[in-house]
C-alpha cells in the first residue's frame, strides 16, 4: 500500500505540471513557540519542517507566536539565526513573554509586535557554576559566552533593522541603555522592556516593536486584506502532501535543486574548479576531518584548482590541529582561498577564516572568540593561559599578517585583555573577547574593511564578486576517510567490542565467532586511526607490536599461568599504552608551550586526555558486559538450547554429565580437572562435573569443595 500511494502521488505530480496557485498563497502561517520547543531539538526540528513547508507552499508571511520565559540565550542563538535566514516575511508576536532566548527569536524577525502586558529582553549568557574553577577562569568562560552572544544578537538586529544597542543591553548588563534623556536600563542591570516602552517613539521610529495588538488574529488582519491565518501543527503537516500535490507544479519541484553544489567523487579532477570545504559544528573536534581537509588542499595544489572556499558554521575545536592547518597547509596553498562565515566562525573556526586570503560574512553571522581552553572546554589556569596565548598569538600572527589581515584582531580574539582599538576608535573594549558581527567585520576604516570584504548570502555570490569561472563542487570524504571519521568518533565502542570478544574467546574451546569479532574490532580501530593520520610509518608497526605483546601477556595470565598477576598487569599496560597513543597522536603541543628548562619536552597529560577517556569508557563497558555474560549467559534459553536433547535419545537431565551433577551435594570434596575461569570441570568420587568458581580462578589440580548447589549450577571454592 505505501508503494501504491507513492506511485499515485507521483502520477498526481506529473498531472499537475501546469501552473497552479500554491496552497498558502495570500495566507499567513502561524507557529507557536514555547520554552519546550527551543529546549528540545527534536521538537525544534519538527517546527522548522513545518515552517519550511509553509514557505514552499507560498505563505505570504510567517508569524512566530512567542511565549518563552527562561530558555538560555546561547542555545537559542543558532535557532534565531535559522529564522533570520527564512525567505519569507517574519513577524514576532510577543504573547506574554520573549525573555532570554525568546528575545533573540523576536530580534530575528522582520517585525515585532507586542501583546498587552507582554515583555521582551533580559537575554544574558549563562555559565554553569563550577567550584573547581578559579574566579578568573569563571570570568573568562563568561566573557567568551558574552562575546559570542553579543555579536550574534547585534547581527540579528542589523540584519532586521532593529537597534543594535537594544541587543547589547539585552545581553550585557554592563552596557545599560540611555536614549536621549531617557534611561531605559542602568549599568549593571539587563534591559527588559514592557509592551508600552517597547513601542514608544524614539527619533521618529518605535524603540523596538511596531505596536501593541490584542492577538494573533488581529495581527493577521492588519497584515493582509483577507486576514487568512493558518496555524502550523501536526494535523496540518500530515495533510501537506495532498496540499502540495494540488498546489506545486512539477517545474517548481525541479527548481529545488538548482544552484546546489554537487558532491565531488575522488576520481574527479579539481583542475580549474572552485572547491568548497564545509566545516560544521562537530568537524573541528574530529581529528580525521583535519586529515581530510589537508588531503583536499594537497589535491587542490597538485591538480590546479581555481579557488578553495571554506564554508564555516562552527563553535570551534582542536587548537593545535587548527594551528597546523593554518601554518602548513593553508600557507602552502597555491590557489586563492576564501572563508564564508555562514553563520559562525568561533574559536578555531575564526583562526581558519583568518588564514584565508579573503573573508565574506553571511547576514547575521559572527567571527571571533579564539581564547584557548582545556580539552573539556573549561578555561585554563592563569599561568597556563598566558603561556598558551603567547604561543597561539606568535604562530597565528605570522599567518594573519601574511594574508593581509590586521594582527590586532586575532590578538584580541585570543587575549581578552587586549580588546580592539583602531585609529583611536574602540571597537571592542579591553576585558572583552573580540567577536565581530557581520556589520563590524565589514565596517570601513580608512577606506578598507576591518576584516571581511563584504556580506553575501551564498557561495554563488562570492563566485560572482570574485569573478571565479570554475564549476563549484563540494569536497566530501572518501569511503576510507569516512571509516576513519567513524572510528575516531566511536573508538570507545570498538575497544568495548574487542575486549569483550577477546575475553569470551579465551573462555571457549577452539577459535570461534568471539575471536573473529575481537580481531575485526581492533583491526578496524588501528586501520581507522592510521587513515586518520594519528599513526604513520614505523610508528604503526611499533604500536601494533606493543598491542599484540599485551594480548599475549594477558593470554599467558589467563591460560598458562593463572594467578601469577604480573603477566596480566604488564599485558594490560601494553594494551592501554598502544590504544591510548593511537587515539592521542594528533594533539601534541609545540615546544614553545611544553619545553622544559633543559630544552626537552615535558609530559602533558591534556595531550592524552581524549585517549584515556575513550580507553576508560571502553574498558568499563567491556567489564560490565563480561560480568553480565558470566552471571547470566549459561542460564539464558538460547544457550541452553544449544544442547541437543532429543538427538541424544532423551532429555537434558538424562545425559551422564547432568546425572553426575545431580548427585553433587554441598560440602562434597573434589579435584579441579581443568582451570576454572570461572567455568571448568571438577572430579568428585570419579564423576566429572561442570562447575563454577564465583570468587577468583582455580587452577587445574587444586582441591575444591562444593559450596552451593543451585539447581543445575554447581558452585565450588578452593580448599
Amino acid at each position: 500500500m505505501p508503494m501504491l500511494r507513492q506511485l499515485l502521488l507521483a502520477a498526481l505530480f506529473l498531472s499537475a505540471a501546469h501552473a497552479v496557485t500554491p496552497a498558502l498563497t495570500g495566507k499567513l502561517a502561524r507557529v507557536g513557540i514555547t520554552d519546550s520547543d527551543v529546549e528540545d531539538m527534536r521538537r525544534w526540528r519538527e517546527l522548522r519542517l513545518w515552517m519550511d513547508e509553509a514557505v514552499k507552499q507560498g505563505a505570504s508571511g510567517l508569524i512566530l507566536d512567542i511565549h518563552v520565559t527562561q530558555s538560555h540565550a546561547q542555545a537559542v542563538l543558532p535557532l534565531a539565526e535559522e529564522i533570520a535566514r527564512l525567505k519569507v516575511k517574519t513577524q514576532a508576536f510577543v504573547n506574554t513573554s520573549a525573555v532570554g532566548g525568546g528575545a533573540l527569536l523576536a530580534l530575528a524577525c522582520d517585525e515585532i509586535w507586542m501583546a498587552p502586558g507582554s515583555r521582551i529582553g533580559a537575554a544574558p549568557p549563562k555559565v554553569q557554576a563550577d567550584e573547581t574553577l578559579s574566579p578568573k577562569a569563571q570570568d573568562t568562560l563568561l566573557a567568551e559566552a558574552l562575546a559570542v552572544l553579543k555579536a550574534g544578537a547585534r547581527s540579528l538586529c542589523k540584519l532586521k533593522g532593529h537597534r543594535p544597542e537594544i541587543a547589547d543591553a539585552f545581553v550585557d548588563r554592563e552596557k545599560g541603555l540611555t536614549l536621549g534623556s531617557t534611561v531605559l536600563a542602568e549599568k549593571g542591570e539587563l534591559l527588559l522592556l514592557d509592551a508600552d516602552t517597547a513601542v514608544q517613539s524614539v527619533d521618529g521610529k518605535p524603540l523596538l516593536a511596531r505596536a501593541i495588538i490584542t492577538d494573533v488574529e488581529a495581527l493577521a488582519k492588519s497584515a493582509t486584506s483577507a486576514g487568512t491565518l493558518i496555524t502550523l501543527n501536526a494535523a496540518w503537516f500530515e495533510k501537506r502532501v495532498e496540499v502540495v500535490v494540488e498546489a506545486k507544479p512539477a517545474a517548481k519541484l525541479e527548481a529545488k535543486s538548482e544552484g546546489k553544489a554537487p558532491v565531488i567523487a575522488r576520481d574527479q579532477s579539481y583542475k580549474d574548479k572552485v572547491i568548497v570545504i564545509s566545516v560544521g559544528e562537530d568537524d573541528l573536534i574530529i581529528p580525521a576531518r583535519f586529515e581530510f581537509m589537508k588531503r583536499t588542499l594537497n589535491l587542490c595544489n597538485s591538480q590546479g584548482a581555481e579557488a578553495v572556499i571554506f564554508e564555516l558554521d562552527t563553535p570551534g575545536g582542536l587548537a593545535w590541529d587548527t594551528i597546523s592547518l593554518m601554518m602548513k597547509d593553508l600557507q602552502n596553498l597555491k590557489t586563492r582561498s576564501y572563508a564564508f562565515v555562514n553563520t559562525r566562525a568561533i574559536s578555531a573556526g575564526a583562526m581558519i577564516a583568518m588564514a584565508t586570503d579573503t573573508i565574506y560574512m553571511a547576514p547575521a553571522s559572527a567571527i571571533g572568540a579564539s581564547t584557548p581552553v582545556s580539552g573539556d572546554g573549561t578555561p585554563l589556569a592563569q599561568a597556563e593561559r598566558a603561556k598558551n596565548n603567547s604561543a597561539f598569538m606568535g604562530m597565528a600572527r605570522t599567518v594573519v599578517r601574511e594574508k593581509g589581515h590586521d594582527v590586532r584582531i586575532i590578538e584580541g580574539m585570543i587575549d581578552m585583555d587586549r580588546g580592539l582599538t583602531i585609529n583611536g576608535q574602540v571597537i571592542i573594549a579591553k576585558g572583552e573577547i573580540v567577536t565581530l558581527d557581520s556589520e563590524q567585520a565589514t565596517m570601513l576604516i580608512n577606506g578598507k574593511p576591518l576584516l571581511a570584504k563584504g556580506i553575501v548570502k551564498s557561495i554563488d555570490e562570492i563566485k560572482q564578486r570574485e569573478s571565479l569561472k570554475g564549476e563549484v563542487i563540494s569536497a566530501e570524504p572518501t569511503g576510507f576517510e569516512m571509516i576513519a571519521i567513524w572510528v575516531t568518533r566511536y573508538a570507545s565502542i570498538l575497544i568495548l567490542i574487542g575486549l569483550a570478544g577477546g575475553y569470551l574467546e579465551m573462555q571457549t574451546p577452539g577459535f570461534g565467532l568471539p575471536g573473529f569479532v575481537a580481531i575485526g574490532a581492533f583491526a578496524l580501530f588501528f586501520f581507522g586511526h592510521y587513515v586518520a593520520g594519528s599513526l604513520a610509518g614505523q610508528e604503526t608497526m611499533v604500536v601494533a607490536a606493543i598491542f599484540i605483546l599485551g594480548i599475549v601477556l594477558i593470554g599467558v595470565e589467563l591460560l598458562a599461568a593463572p594467578g601469577t598477576i604480573l603477566p596480566g598487569v604488564l599485558g594490560f599496560l601494553c594494551v592501554m599504552v598502544a590504544l591510548v597513543y593511537a587515539m592521542s597522536g594528533w594533539e601534541v603541543a609545540p615546544p614553545s608551550v611544553e619545553a622544559t628548562d633543559s630544552g626537552g619536552i615535558s609530559f602533558n597529560f591534556a595531550t592524552y586526555a581524549v585517549g584515556i577517556r575513550n580507553f576508560t569508557l571502553g574498558v568499563s563497558g567491556a567489564a560490565i558486559i563480561i560480568t553480565l555474560l558470566v552471571l547470566w549467559m549459561p542460564e539464558l534459553r538460547p544457550f541452553r538450547a544449544l544442547v541437543l536433547q532429543s538427538s541424544a535419545g532423551g532429555t537434558l537431565e538424562d545425559t551422564p554429565s547432568m546425572q553426575a551433577a545431580s548427585k553433587a551435594k554441598s560440602g562434597d570434596n573434589g579435584t579441579a580437572r581443568s582451570a576454572l575461569r570461572p567455568y571448568g570441570t571438577i572430579e568428585i568420587d570419579g564423576r566429572l562435573i561442570e562447575a563454577t568458581a564465583e570468587s577468583g580462578y582455580i587452577q587445574s589440580g587444586a582441591a575444591v569443595r562444593v559450596r552451593e548447589v543451585r539447581g543445575e549450577k554447581i558452585i565450588v571454592e578452593a580448599v
